[in-house]
């Protein structure tokens, strides 16, 4: 009997270091990586390739190291997949290797997911979390926008609603001065099993509304990845190196101050998008994407104001009117000019981003305008699609179809999400030289609908921002129209992988 007592208490004894030993070697391994991750914030240090290790570590101990989650985001977390890397940006524009145990984002403090993509043959092929990522390795910049849903505050869907009020005379540098409607917008976050997809006739008015941004076809996403910046055109020099209306992947760069891939067709715009990256289902940002990121940078997750303007006048990527407010203040002015536009990566840039910072959107007001993937149906225009590869693209959910209208004022042919019928009312004012302009009450952008046919300004496909030397009518909210022709816009492309 004195024999089983003693077995048992060295059963016991040993139970009891065995706990002793798990736990102090969990927080022990806790301690190391919280010591060497990537801090958005901090002074970054070198992890001296041991993730492995660790990684071992956890495995050998039957302890589970979960990688890190913003619970905030109820599961609308970032999706990864070969070749996006996940990467942490310091203030200074500096890249590293995300490690995905570490909280590398966090929405609540306004700081979204970024990830890249690397160049064909990068200086180093074997780039470990901790790493410093040269930029000459780095082809595209990505950014996370969650799965949400957002609470209605105007359906935009009568046409009393869709009238236009006529206003006094203005001069151009007094928009600005409008009164504005804009709000921030109430947002909660979720995975596609948490918050499904909505039909329109489900919407009403102070409910929330599941952002149609995240169905593309018959798959519900988790979120996308949106461009960072404005598509660029790899080894242009100049504007005119830019301008070249063609269709290449090879070409294709997303980054801070490089020149903007301008004067392209949609169509080329739309193939070059589609190809880019078909494992991660790229394709060319819809108008209803857009209006997913616009949404989201006036909530309590982003900046919550207008964006700065980029008003370089070079079309380069990235840059930022040194004056905020007012907007009268704003000159075009090429990256020469440091007292008048600065980069993305100093305290006026950040102000160009969607979030305030260097971890959001770029390019959404100002720069060169963009066109989007959102056009009438059976209308074409001048874009060099035909009304049959038009509709395959439009049912299959990479093109926003909107029903037929000949009116500039239609806001009621809006889909809720867009970022257009809903951000008004719209208010149409004199400009000096007797031209007519219609403006939103939200940043003052240009709030032109699409029209079926092509006029001189205006047809059937959506533009979006402005200009660089666009002043008051430049904006993340703005929207007007094209035909789809080589006029100057850029575009960017949006991935949608699934969870």
């Amino acid at each position: 009997m004195k024999k089983v007592i003693k077995n048992n208490y060295k059963i016991a004894i040993g139970i009891i270091i065995g706990i002793v030993l798990s736990v102090t070697t969990t927080y022990a391994i806790d301690a190391y990586i919280e010591s060497n991750k990537v801090s958005f914030d901090n002074k970054h240090t070198k992890t001296n390739n041991v993730q492995d290790a660790i990684d071992e570590l956890y495995e050998r101990s039957g302890i589970h190291k979960e990688k890190w989650v913003d619970k905030e985001l109820n599961g609308a977390d970032p999706v990864l997949q070969d070749p996006l890397i996940p990467v942490e940006i310091k203030p200074n524009g500096e890249v590293y290797y995300a490690n995905l145990n570490s909280e590398w984002y966090n929405y609540s403090e306004k700081r979204w997911a970024n990830a890249i993509i690397l160049v064909d043959n990068p200086s180093n092929t074997n780039y470990e979390v901790g790493d410093h990522i040269k930029e000459d390795d780095i082809e595209s910049y990505f950014v996370w926008i969650p799965r949400y849903q957002y609470k209605i505050w105007n359906l935009a869907n009568t046409d009393e609603y869709s009238k236009v009020i006529l206003g006094s005379e203005l001069a151009d540098n007094e928009l600005y001065k409008l009164n504005s409607d804009a709000r921030i917008i109430d947002i909660k976050f979720g995975s596609a099993e948490k918050i499904p997809k909505m039909n329109e006739s489900e919407a009403a008015i102070d409910k929330y509304y599941t952002h149609p941004a995240f169905t593309l076809g018959d798959k519900n996403l988790n979120g996308i990845w949106v461009s960072k910046f404005e598509i660029g055109y790899k080894g242009a020099k100049n504007v005119a190196d830019a301008s070249v209306d063609n269709s290449d992947i090879t070409k294709v760069i997303i980054k801070p101050n490089v020149q903007s891939w301008r004067s392209i067709k949609v169509k080329n715009m739309f193939i070059t998008s589609y190809k880019y990256e078909r494992n991660l289902d790229s394709h060319m940002l819809k108008n209803t994407e857009w209006g997913a990121v616009a949404y989201l940078s006036y909530s309590a997750y982003g900046l919550g104001s207008e964006i700065n303007l980029n008003n370089n006048s070079d079309y380069k990527t990235g840059y930022s009117a040194v004056a905020n407010t007012p907007r009268d203040s704003y000159v075009s002015e090429s990256s020469n000019s440091p007292l008048k536009t600065q980069p993305y990566n100093t305290t006026i840039g950040y102000l160009a981003s969607t979030t305030g910072n260097i971890s959001g959107i770029y390019d959404m007001n100002g720069g060169s305008w963009e066109y989007v993937a959102g056009c009438i149906e059976d209308a074409p225009g001048e874009s060099g699609f035909d009304t049959i590869d038009l509709s395959n693209y439009m049912n299959q959910g990479y093109i926003d179809k909107y029903s037929k209208s000949n009116n500039e004022v239609s806001y009621n042919h809006r889909i809720l999400g867009d970022a257009t019928g809903e951000v008004g009312p719209f208010y149409r004012y004199q400009k000096r030289n007797n031209g007519i302009l219609v403006t939103n009450s939200w940043d003052g952008g240009w709030s032109n609908f699409v029209i079926s046919e092509n006029r001189s300004d205006n047809g059937p496909w959506f533009c979006r921002s402005g200009w660089s030397d666009g002043n008051a009518l430049s904006s993340q909210f703005a929207f007007f129209s094209h035909g789809g022709e080589a006029r100057g816009g850029s575009f960017r492309i949006s991935l949608a992988i699934n969870s």
